[in-house]
């Protein structure tokens, strides 16, 4: 049996930063860009799992090891993601068997990161696939929660907002509030712990659901060609960081909720204000912060926007990768987009991705 399946990358609309922290709002897009993963069956004396990646090159893990795996290397997110899914198979009666895992993905661009989620697509995408392949369905809201679990499970994840969980997993564009997470870090603790029962329960302050975007309005990239470490940008200052963070939310998560509405109600002048708003909530953040979010690229990539009356932001932790811009028509699109290559900007060709079927 062969089964194929993928799981997109994202990008934030709005939200940033302070969506680490439990309750905080974002609005984010799923894009399609997308980490596939084929599984098959094979026939081996020792259960084994050969994983082939396009990225990381080759792995062997005999199953009887699974358990013992470390998870230190670079390979940490499919073993772990291999380790829960194994639990997972047995709660409903099913061992994981000898598979051949192949993991290709397109998250990137000539070889660099674009800022576009790839470790949870990553994860994503594998435990879809896991439970197709053994037949066993999952919701969307199901999915998120297991693939949640597995990171949140790993040190260098679990500070992290698990907002492209969300947008992988959901495959839209999304509302998303975090979850608690010392709440699920508790519960993961206890010795009775079962995954099925902790991905049926409500989770406290979890909130994901769909948002329609408007036929005419169209989602257009940017990319500044330098990759930003997302993870390192989250953990600076740590503990004065929650302090600004909460700041940061008590000011972004109302102007989140008014962008949703200005979307779901196609407002483009309201989106464009509140779009702007929350961008210079982030920037003044940052300056708090110390934290070099608007690179010259990225001032450059709002500056040519703005001039033209478009609604635009940074997407994602700044310092690199990626802004966006909202757009009414291809006319404004090419323009924009015109502009941004002249400041050596390099448009993306994503599109709001549409739920796999």
């Amino acid at each position: 049996m062969i089964t194929q399946v993928k799981a997109p990358g994202k990008l934030y609309l709005a939200g940033e930063y302070a969506i680490t922290l439990p309750g905080q709002a974002s609005i984010i897009f799923a894009v399609n860009r997308y980490m596939t993963v084929i599984i098959a069956d094979v026939d081996e004396t020792k259960p084994v799992i050969t994983i082939d990646s396009d990225k990381l090159g080759q792995k062997l893990i005999h199953l009887d090891q699974l358990d013992q795996q470390t998870l230190d290397d670079t390979w940490n997110l499919t073993t772990k993601t291999l380790q829960v899914m194994s639990l997972w198979l047995a709660e409903h009666q099913q061992t994981l068997t000898s598979l051949s895992i192949k993991l290709a993905s397109d998250l990137d661009q000539d070889g660099k990161k674009i800022g576009l989620g790839s470790s949870a697509a990553t994860v994503v995408a594998l435990i879809k696939g896991i439970a197709h392949h053994y037949q066993l369905s999952l919701s969307r809201l199901e999915l998120f929660k297991l693939s949640a679990i597995t990171l949140s499970s790993l040190d260098s994840f679990k500070a992290g907002s698990m907002g492209d969980v969300a947008a992988a997993s959901f495959e839209s564009l999304i509302f998303y509030s975090r979850f608690d997470n010392q709440w699920l870090e508790t519960e993961l603790s206890k010795s009775n712990c079962q995954l099925s029962a902790l991905i049926a329960t409500d989770w406290p302050k979890l909130d994901i659901h769909d948002i329609a975007f408007p036929s005419n309005w169209r989602l257009v990239v940017g990319w500044t060609g330098q990759p930003a470490d997302t993870q390192q940008l989250l953990t600076i200052n740590a503990k004065v960081a929650r302090i600004y963070k909460e700041r940061l939310g008590s000011k972004t998560t109302p102007l989140i909720k008014r962008l949703e509405k200005n979307i779901q109600q196609a407002d483009y002048i309201s989106f464009r204000t509140n779009l702007r708003l929350n961008q210079q909530a982030l920037v003044k953040f940052a300056d708090f912060m110390h934290i070099n979010y608007v690179t010259p690229k990225l001032r450059e990539l709002l500056s040519s926007a703005y001039r033209r009356g478009i609604a635009a932001k940074i997407s994602g932790a700044g310092n690199g990768d990626n802004g966006l811009a909202i757009v009414q028509n291809e006319a404004t699109e090419m323009a924009l987009k015109k502009a941004w290559q002249a400041r050596d900007i390099i448009p993306l060709q994503l599109e709001i991705a549409t739920p796999e079927t």
